[in-house]
């Protein structure tokens, strides 16, 4: 397991943070695109909720989707899973979102840059 501390270790959780942040952004990069967060993974005094869910989220406007990442111990769930959810804004606007959840692997790893090229691209994990 990557980062295998990171619930435990606010230093780690922020590099697994930098980490989801660095990969989405060769993504969308190499697309001439760019990302914004659309949820403050926080309580309303600003606290981090420092429990993985999620580690990261991107809304990338030029296409209309997002991504959000729930990352996860061993025990909590399978390695890799996703879904599809429907995001509703303040403003009552939607967009369709990509939710993986994953223990942190150099194989999870992996599927899971593939889903979000796939997702972003080509509008489909295939």
């Amino acid at each position: 397991m990557l980062y295998s501390d990171f619930l435990e270790n606010y230093t780690t959780y922020q590099e697994v943070e930098r980490f989801w942040q660095n990969l989405f952004n060769r993504i969308v990069e190499q697309n001439g695109w760019y990302w914004q967060s659309w949820m403050k993974p926080a309580f309303s005094n600003g606290t981090p909720f420092f429990d993985g869910n999620p580690i990261f989220n991107a809304y990338v406007p030029e296409i209309g989707r997002g991504v959000r990442i729930l990352q996860v111990e061993p025990e909590e769930s399978d390695e890799f899973s996703y879904y599809f959810d429907a995001v509703e804004m303040p403003d009552g606007s939607t967009f369709p979102e990509l939710v993986i959840s994953l223990v942190l692997t150099e194989e999870t790893k992996a599927q899971a840059e593939e889903a979000i090229r796939n997702w972003l691209i080509e509008g489909e994990v295939i």
